[in-house]
Formats: structure tokens, sequence, C-alpha cells
């Protein structure tokens, strides 16, 4: 696989042409217009050539600058294909400024990022959309968000070299896969009542983002993407007890007071740890808390970057391609499908069950209009990309979750002949 390159710095062709003036009066006239052109014609050629002198000079003494300068507000279009969660998310992105007002791609769409009540309780540093600690640089450079998930796209500059070990898809032998990805030590929160804070404090199990997947620019720059599963978010926004007391995502929907975020919203990351692994191993002793047996096992060593990198990004929903079907259909033993949420990016059904049954115990299936399952989208098993694939047509199954796992995972049309229900929903 090639990386982008981002050291070709484009050099202006063309100079001003030097404005012409004067009447001629004679030949000692003209003569001395002439001079006078020739003389500011060289001074110009001589401004241009030192200036292309310093910028070549500052870009060799730090090359990771020459990586950046195009990068920033670029990142979804070179990354976005090179992560696990593909879309076209460089669509209607909001694109942040070094100002850290957004503009977006889609000219319907207008977003200013004036401060919130919210925002202005922040220090200025928490405001910065580009923060320094550690030695990383961390830049939040592009978003774009729907109803389900928010996608942030990012830039992490080392002022030291990242270590070869993090770059894999360059230097680790049977690499399979086209995207590399640094871990993240993560808090985030709304400025959207049951949402804050102070709802969802650090440590008590609320899910923040714990990785980004992109690729190295260079050894000193890593560009990737973010996927915040709004769903998620959503589904624990009830009191803390509820997790205790949950036994699936499931039992958390509705326990809370949040059950959709406004168009506009303040999402607050903290980044407190930005880690890779090393190739090599060490030995880690775990012991069994029932049997009391220890087990040895081999971890790859981590490096790590401890800093403080504290955001305040103000995001506008994209509702653009969005639509719901209704289906409301289930087999005789109560068993269905309640509707079908499909956004720019990725595709998701609700289930229907009957009052007795556990929901860990089905899955729901989504296959694209040719019958071919679709990939999952980040970590959430039933949340389908659509990139790339014709979903004019769906196909939707529910499946026993124990027989799908043994009998009629990999297999399309297994799958459709072993299904508890299906339906077919057309966009």
């Amino acid at each position: 696989m090639q990386n982008d390159k981002f050291d070709a710095i484009p050099i202006p062709r063309k100079l001003n042409n030097v404005v012409k003036a004067g009447i001629a009066e004679g030949i000692r006239q003209k003569k001395r217009l002439h001079r006078n052109e020739v003389l500011a014609r060289y001074g110009a050629i001589a401004a241009v050539l030192l200036i292309i002198l310093c910028v070549g000079t500052l870009l060799v003494s730090n090359p990771s600058i020459a990586a950046k300068l195009p990068v920033i507000g670029h990142i979804f279009s070179m990354v976005q294909e090179k992560v696990s969660y593909k879309g076209d998310y460089n669509k209607d992105a909001e694109i942040y400024g070094k100002d850290n007002t957004s503009q977006t791609q889609n000219e319907n769409m207008t977003h200013s990022s004036e401060p919130t009540e919210a925002t202005s309780l922040q220090s200025p540093q928490a405001n910065s959309l580009v923060q320094t600690s550690n030695g990383l640089t961390v830049t939040i450079s592009e978003s774009n968000c729907t109803s389900q998930a928010l996608y942030l796209a990012l830039c992490i500059e080392n002022e030291d070299a990242f270590p070869a070990d993090f770059i894999k898809t360059k230097n680790m032998e049977d690499y399979i896969l086209d995207y590399d990805r640094l871990y993240l030590t993560t808090n985030s929160y709304y400025n959207v009542p049951g949402l804050t804070k102070k709802d969802r404090p650090a440590g008590a199990g609320y899910p923040s983002p714990y990785y980004i997947e992109g690729t190295f620019a260079d050894d000193h720059t890593f560009t990737g993407i973010i996927r915040i599963s709004l769903d998620n978010d959503l589904m624990r926004s009830g009191h803390a007890t509820n997790l205790e007391t949950a036994q699936t995502d499931a039992d958390l929907i509705w326990e809370g007071q949040v059950e959709q975020l406004p168009e506009q919203f303040t999402y607050y990351l903290e980044i407190s740890d930005i880690y890779g692994t090393l190739l090599e191993c060490e030995a880690v002793q775990i012991e069994d808390p029932e049997s009391g047996e220890v087990f040895t096992i081999h971890e790859h060593i981590k490096k790590h970057y401890a800093g403080t990198w504290n955001f305040a990004i103000d995001v506008t929903m994209n509702k653009n391609r969005s639509q719901i079907i209704q289906v409301n259909k289930t087999n005789e033993n109560g068993v269905g499908i309640a509707s079908v949420e499909k956004t720019a990016f990725e595709i998701k059904a609700q289930i229907i069950l009957p009052e007795d049954a556990r929901p860990y115990d089905y899955i729901v299936v989504i296959c694209d209009a040719d019958g071919k399952r679709l990939e999952n989208q980040g970590t959430n098993a039933e949340v389908y990309s659509i990139y790339g694939r014709n979903t004019d047509t769906v196909y939707i199954y529910v499946c026993d979750y124990m027989k799908y796992m043994d009998e009629l995972k990999g297999n399309d049309q297994k799958i459709a002949e072993g299904s508890l229900f299906k339906t077919e929903v057309h966009f």
C-alpha cells in the first residue's frame, strides 16, 4: 500500500508585471523608463527567489510542516477509504479553521462556532482545536455527523519521530490491514442535559473513543478518523445505577432522559493518553479470580504519550440522505422489525421482541440489493456500512444468535433460509 505524500509545495509561476507609466519625452526619458523597468523586474525576481529559499530551508529543517500544510481540512478525503469504517465523509463535512470556526462543503448548510454558554465556561485552552502537550500537537480538522455517529478527522504531530513499530502498514511483515491504529484514553460528554460532564463522570463506564484509525503521512505525522457512536451514548444516558443492573445494551434503551440529540450541539473530547503497540512482547501474569490459578501470557509492549488535550467541538448534524422506513412486522412468535434507519454512511434496523425475550439471544443481519451481507460500521455489531454498496433495496433478517454463530455466519444463503424473520425494504 502506498501512503499519500505531502511534501510537494506549489511555487507561484507568475510574477506581477511592473506598471509602466510616463510619457516619452525624448530618448533620455525612454531610456530612463526602460532602465527602471529592468531594475524593478530584477528586484521582484530577487524577492521571489528569497521567499522560495526561505520556505525551502524551513521545510528541510522541519519536514513535518511540509506534511501538515496540505493535510488540515483534507484528512477525510485522504483517509476515509483506509479505515475499517469507510465512508465519503468529505462530502458535506464541517472544516474547522485556525480561528476555530467551521465551514461546510455544502452551501445549504451553515454553522457558526460561536461559544455557547457551556463552552464559555471552559478555559481558552479547552476551546482551541489545536493543542500541544508532551511534544504532541493534536488538531481537530473536520467533522461529519449523522443521527447515528459522529466522525472526527484528527492530525497528530510528534516533535520526535513515532516509533517505527507504530507504522505497521510499512514495517510489520504479514500485516493484513491497510490502515494503522493509535489508542486513546479519553473522557467525553455533551452540552446536552442528561449527557453533560456531571451526568457522565469519568470512570463510570460511559463509552468514550478509545482508538483512532488512519495512516502516517511521515514518521512525525499521523492522520486519522475517530468514530463516536451516538447510539451508544444515548443508550447509556440514564443514571449510573442503570449500568450496574442492566445485562445488555438493549436494557438501557430509553432509560435516560435523552432520546435524541439536537441538530447543533457541542461535543467535549478530553484526551489524557495517546499510545501504540510495539512489536516486542513481554510476559504478563494473570490470576483467575475464581480458581486462583495463575497464567502467563505475552502482550505487546506499549509506548505512551501522556498529556492533556481537551477539545470543545461545535457540531452540526448532517441529515442529508437520512431516511427512516417504518416496517412494524413480526412473525407468529412476535419477533420482527419495527423500523430501518439509513444515513449517509450507515444503516441499522430496530428489532421487535416479545416481552419475555432476551435481546442478546438474537442478531439482526442486513444484506444489500444483491443479497450480500453488509460489513459492520464500527464496534456495534448491528450497525452496517453502506459505503460502495447498493442499498436502494435491503434484505433484513432476524436470526437466533447461537445458530447464527454456529451455522449461518458467513453464508448469505444460509442466513436467508435459516432466519427467524425476514423482510425487504426499499429506499
